[in-house]
């Protein structure tokens, strides 16, 4: 099971496939957008991540008490929020072809299906649908009608929302679908994060599974592709103190280029499943592991007792493991004191 889109291949086998999330962060500044694309190329991520919407397309004015959002965001209600941090529309072509030039795949998440005709003339490989839109069946139905791949965020769902979610993506046809892990809280604390849960997911879906990450750091990134994730997606900043909803929780440059270092040693510690003597292993395996070794000289045609030989380093004889080859054994061969044993002294 694997997915390969514009020469990048997405599965299990592969090194974790990392996303990097812009959010709100390109500060509505294009030069600015623009070096957050070099960030993440520099930093060795395979793809960058946008966000289609306006504030029209997530909610309406409304002075309704629902509206309102924690001070911590910035901004006193949704609208003013949304307004604020979305992505003007004429920044999506510089910043995919921006992003194809350094050799990430570029993508965007939709909100609405009314941007699905924009989204499509940016010729965009792969949708995201986030976490807050995974039951939204209007939008599940249009990406799906695109049969491109998708990848679907489930914050804040329970199994039977995501069973529905992907049971109407499979009745429209969608496209290959990755499923994301994520905690939907900003930053998201580690106790909650729940890591085990992609494995739940593996197995009732049997789809890809990944992890969107909202912690602080590189451990739940790391963590995640070590438990198997196959694509981790993260916020990340040129700066954390930098005005803006979301540079506070994002991933620095520094934290960027431990993921993805980290990501490589991960990939090559988890190897292969095979289990055997690796080629690191055979000098210890030939030093560090038992034989026989004569106590003192024995002639041709003894019988070899205990009192003969000791199984010591290295492994040199007969192991000890196969203690009945020496054990009340005639000798065809004399062996000298401090000899190993061997297969070949054995009558």
């Amino acid at each position: 099971m694997s997915l390969t889109i514009e020469g990048k291949t997405i599965g299990p086998e592969e090194k974790c496939f990392l996303i990097a999330e812009v959010s709100a962060n390109h500060d509505r500044d294009l030069e600015h957008a623009l070096q957050l694309v070099d960030i993440a190329a520099d930093a060795g991520w395979d793809s960058l991540k946008l966000q289609t919407y306006d504030a029209d397309t997530l909610t309406i004015r409304s002075n309704h008490p629902s509206m309102a959002v924690d001070p911590v965001w910035g901004k006193e209600n949704l609208y003013e929020l949304y307004e604020s941090a979305g992505m003007p529309m004429e920044f999506h072509a510089p910043l995919f072809a921006k992003a194809r030039e350094r050799g990430l795949l570029p993508f965007t998440s939709i909100y609405d299906p009314r941007d699905l005709d924009f989204i499509e003339s940016l010729d965009c490989p792969i949708y995201k649908i986030a976490s807050f839109e995974m039951t939204f069946d209007d939008l599940l139905v249009a990406v799906a009608g695109t049969r491109k791949p998708i990848i679907l965020s489930t914050g804040m769902a329970n199994l039977a929302e995501i069973t529905h979610a992907v049971e109407m993506l499979d009745k429209h046809n969608s496209g290959e679908l990755i499923l994301l892990h994520c905690c939907s809280s900003y930053p998201a604390p580690f106790e909650n994060i729940n890591l085990n849960a992609m494995q739940t997911m593996r197995e009732r879906f049997g789809k890809m599974v990944g992890f969107s990450d909202h912690t602080i750091g590189a451990l739940g990134p790391l963590t995640a592709a070590a438990m198997g994730a196959v694509a981790v997606e993260k916020h990340y900043t040129s700066d954390p103190t930098r005005k803006g909803p979301d540079h506070r929780f994002s991933a620095t440059p520094d934290v960027m280029k431990e993921i993805a270092e980290g990501m490589k040693g991960i990939h090559a510690l988890k190897g292969s499943a095979e289990k055997g003597t690796t080629e690191a292993e055979q000098v210890s395996k030939s030093v560090g592991r038992r034989s026989a070794f004569a106590l003192h000289d024995l002639p041709v045609g003894h019988v070899i007792t205990d009192a003969d030989f000791r199984f010591v380093r290295p492994a040199a004889g007969i192991p000890p493991n196969d203690a009945g080859a020496v054990r009340g054994r005639s000798l065809k061969t004399a062996v000298k004191a401090g000899h190993p044993i061997t297969y070949e002294d054995i009558a």
